[in-house]
């Protein structure tokens, strides 16, 4: 990502503006009047674009705006023009302001300093080379994007989430959404991606893009066809408003697809964007006492740092404070760190970069791998935003479940950490309650003795422990029975 260096009234110029320009608010009407004129000399009058029922999005950037580019070249609004614009379907219109009022034409098309690249090849929509109109639609920042729907509504899209309101997958234009009375989108898995055994709890993200207010919907995650979790969500959400739930947990023997689906009370008028998706990875096993930590940093090494966590986000060991960034593009092989590891835990690895652009590419081929003592990579990366995170598993037990312990209960259930078991034995065995926590690390476990066949009360007292899901499972010698509870305070 770009760092702001042009020059420091350039910068000051960009701080006034944003201090100056109240972000136009979701749901605020555009203001009248507005006429753009692109490069080709056409004028386009947005209030009759709006009129005729086009919906119209605006995406304002400079061009020595890293993050501009960023998002210019995902081509995700050319996609959008190129469906749904007068060639396609001819729902929509799309335009590019150029809203620095130094910017001159050599710069956008990619001639001399202060500018990212060429943002006139390739691009089918109108650009506009008019600050004044930025400041008429009170842009406080690069990049801004806009919807603009029919009403003369206006809504404000983030460029990290516009990815998630225009998949490649997505056949009904976001556009549509201006008129739809009830459309429900799974927008983003905001939960851990990667787990130690057992899961918990999922998070989802979802948005309602309907014109109708939201107010209640159900939300499922699914497993090899079969429903491992549901949340009947209840609220009160207004077009384009989001929110996160969180639910549900699962015990993974193994890598796994969890497709999570929003259902809304009454009839969607786009389901497909109703699903999404997510991979979470059983962590890999580590075989070794140590493992080692190498980085290569970037151009802007004094960005990086990194940390290993316990289960119970205990940092055991990090690193990071690399020196003074490169003059040029380049990479610094730092030290390794070896660091040792207690048995019985399931631990994290967090690569953290401080100004949210990675390690990779465009300034350096930088990344991170974690190895055991033999070599083996447990985790690695270097392509992400702010923060990547990993697990890795270091004597987790993984359950897997089978019925010998009949009529196995617990209540209350939330509890604030006094809990009472029922079971049933079969059959005389040996028997021991072991509780594992939501990253599957063994934090209590109690061996009940010898006992006969029979029903059996036992109370367990987790008030020790942190809020949170838990297993508590009954070990006998032919297998295991599990059940989960929330400690709840």
């Amino acid at each position: 990502m770009k760092k702001f260096l042009r020059n420091v009234s350039l910068a000051m110029g960009l701080l006034v503006a944003g201090s100056a320009n109240a972000q136009l608010a979701n749901g605020a009407l555009m203001p009248s009047g507005l006429v753009l004129t692109d490069l080709n000399g056409t004028t386009h009058d947005l209030d009759a674009l709006l009129s005729a029922g086009k919906a119209i999005f605006i995406d304002v950037s400079a061009t020595w705006c890293g993050p501009c580019w960023g998002f210019h070249q995902t081509g995700i609004l050319e996609e959008l023009y190129t469906t749904y614009g007068p060639s396609g379907t001819d729902e929509v219109r799309v335009f590019f302001i150029e809203g620095d009022g130094q910017t001159t034409i050599d710069q956008l098309n990619g001639i001399g300093s202060g500018t990212q690249g060429n943002w006139v090849a390739g691009t089918p929509y109108p650009i506009v080379d008019d600050a004044a109109a930025g400041d008429a639609l009170s842009v406080g920042f690069f990049p801004t994007l806009y919807m603009i729907c029919p009403s003369r509504r206006v809504w404000h899209i983030s460029p990290s989430e516009v990815s998630a309101y225009w998949p490649t997958s997505l056949h009904v234009a976001n556009a549509r959404a201006c008129n739809n009375p009830i459309d429900a989108v799974a927008n983003s898995y905001t939960g851990a991606t990667a787990t130690c055994g057992f899961l918990s709890p999922f998070k989802l993200e979802f948005q309602n893009k309907g014109v109708t207010e939201l107010t209640s919907a159900t939300i499922t995650a699914t497993v090899n066809g079969n429903v491992v979790a549901t949340e009947n969500w209840t609220g009160n959400l207004q077009q384009f408003q989001a929110d996160e739930v969180s639910f549900g947990s699962y015990n993974f023997s193994s890598s796994a697809d969890v497709i999570f689906t929003v259902t809304p009370n009454g009839t969607d008028a786009a389901p497909t964007d109703n699903a999404l998706t997510q991979t979470i990875d059983l962590a890999p096993e580590i075989t070794t006492a140590d493992v080692i930590v190498k980085i290569t940093t970037d151009r802007y090494r004094s960005e990086s740092s990194w940390r290993i966590k316990r289960s119970n986000n205990t940092i055991v060991s990090s690193g990071g404070n690399y020196g003074a960034d490169l003059a040029a593009n380049g990479v610094t092989v730092q030290p390794p760190v070896t660091v040792t590891l207690a048995t019985n835990d399931c631990y994290k690895f967090e690569m953290v970069d401080s100004y949210n652009d990675g390690m990779c590419c465009q300034y350096g081929e930088g990344g991170y791998q974690v190895t055991d003592a033999n070599g083996v990579v447990l985790v690695s990366g270097g392509e992400f935003g702010g923060l990547d995170s990993k697990a890795m598993s270091k004597g987790v037990t993984i359950i897997e479940e089978t019925a010998v312990v009949s009529d196995f209960s617990i209540f209350p259930n939330p509890s604030n950490g006094l809990f009472n078991i029922t079971m049933n034995l079969t059959r005389t065995d040996d028997i021991s309650l072991k509780v594992y926590n939501a990253m599957g690390a063994l934090v209590h476990s109690h061996d009940l003795g010898n006992l006969s066949m029979g029903e059996y009360f036992y109370n367990l007292d987790l008030s020790k422990f942190a809020s949170g899901m838990y297993k508590i499972v009954a070990v006998s010698s032919k297998g295991v029975s599990v059940n989960s509870v929330q400690l709840a305070r």
